[in-house]
């Protein structure tokens, strides 16, 4: 059975690199047991005496160990403990980068059940401890990355080098570097730059490279006294008030913790740290929201004038298109007109030529088609007596017979005569 890590952090101590982090609590576990606060006592008793105290790389404990278990203690029900690396181990720097990066982020700790009632575990007897990457539980290990990436540290709170009285009286404003001294901040010395620092709760570098690097002030420059209404501004900044202040929030705790002792030396008790922390993730949260908001109405006008464009280019495309329908119809309509114009001449119909080129396409061809049938009838006549309407016919009746027209009129030619029409 192994116990599962719920937070790490790393730091280092004297040059000691040091792992700390809970390994347990008095929560239901996913095996459905629950170890009591007692058998954790009894744990946190034993588990920094040889032979437990030793840590191991992944449950290899033939090998040298990693580190050893320093100190461990119950804090509201849970099992706290504090490891220093072992930097002689051949596997330490990989260890210390790997736990540095995330990607080993989590306690193992392998323990026999003693005594139990019901799921309650009263007593345990510790086997080993290990540094892992995937603990037995795959579901933890999201909440245990998170919570290391949280708590890892890049800057640094300055010390007080001097003593200071407490100011609960006067107001505050933010100092600049006169209200310190004269001189510019490169003719400082490291000594005089570390004593400005110490008026504020967190600076990248120490001794800082500038003084704009300082954050977060709350001691008077003139009298060191930490002053009250300095305090209540530089915690509400910590945690995002009028745009926060910017400081990695890996720092965020160890910041927190230097201002809520503040709060304590004048007997006010500092706001909780988890809800701050959940108010700065709802923050961050909002934020993401707006600036998502704003990037959809960025994008939702860049699309807008996309189909305004495409709109645009379309309508142009219609009204060529309906030029060029235009242009048909009235070629179109010119060909029915002179169809019409035939028809009618075959049925000696009289036409307004003028009406016809103010008709639409439809009007014209029922108008056509009326005529064509009305020509159909006239040509069918024509046949019916042998006559072709505007030809001369090749075959023509005489009283003589029926003749060849047209050699009828070659002879008639050669003998100098005229013509014979057929329909004369």
């Amino acid at each position: 059975m192994e116990l599962l890590v719920k937070q790490l952090e790393f730091s280092e101590e004297q040059g000691l690199p040091i792992v700390t982090g809970y390994a347990s609590s008095t929560a239901l576990d996913l095996q459905g047991d629950v170890i009591t606060e007692e058998a954790l006592k009894q744990v946190a008793e034993e588990i920094t005496k040889d032979p437990y105290n030793k840590v191991f790389l992944n449950h290899n404990i033939n090998d040298i160990p990693i580190g050893k278990i320093v100190e461990a203690k119950v804090v509201d029900g849970k099992l706290w403990v504090k490891i220093v690396l072992n930097k002689a181990h051949e596997k330490f720097e990989q260890v210390y980068n790997s736990l540095k990066g995330g990607s080993l982020n989590a306690f193992s700790i392998g323990y026999q059940v003693l005594e139990r009632l019901g799921n309650k575990i009263t007593k345990l007897r510790i086997l080993e401890v290990s540094l892992v990457s995937i603990p037995a539980n795959p579901e933890a290990i999201v909440e245990e990355v998170k919570q290391f990436d949280v708590i890892l540290t890049k800057g640094y709170v300055p010390s007080h080098p001097w003593k200071y009285g407490k100011d609960d009286k006067s107001e505050w404003k933010k100092p600049r570097l006169e209200d310190f001294t004269d001189k510019s901040w490169d003719e400082l010395s490291d000594s005089e730059k570390r004593s400005i620092a110490g008026h504020f709760a967190w600076t990248p570098k120490m001794p800082p490279e500038r003084f704009t690097d300082l954050k977060l002030p709350h001691h008077d420059p003139k009298t060191h006294a930490v002053v009250w209404r300095g305090v209540v501004a530089a915690m509400a900044a910590l945690f995002g008030a009028r745009g926060g202040v910017d400081i990695p929030a890996e720092d965020r705790r160890k910041v927190y913790n230097h201002l809520a002792q503040h709060y304590r030396e004048f007997g006010k008790e500092p706001p909780d740290f988890k809800f701050l922390e959940e108010f700065v993730i709802q923050l961050e949260h909002l934020k993401s929201l707006i600036s998502a908001e704003k990037n959809m109405e960025s994008e939702l006008e860049n699309k807008v004038k996309e189909l305004e464009a495409e709109n645009k280019k379309l309508r142009e495309e219609i009204n060529h298109l309906k030029a060029k329908l235009a242009e048909y119809e009235e070629k179109e309509k010119s060909a029915i007109i002179e169809k019409i114009k035939s028809a009618a001449k075959i049925t000696k119909t009289e036409i307004d030529e003028e009406k016809l080129k103010s008709a639409n396409v439809i009007e014209l061809k029922l108008l056509y088609a009326d005529l064509a049938d009305k020509a159909l009838s006239v040509k069918t006549k024509a046949e019916k007596l042998e006559i072709k309407i505007d030809e001369e016919p090749e075959i023509i009746e005489t009283k003589f017979g029926r003749i060849n027209l047209k050699k009828y009129n070659e002879l008639r030619k050669m003998v100098g005569l005229e013509e014979v029409k057929g329909n004369a």
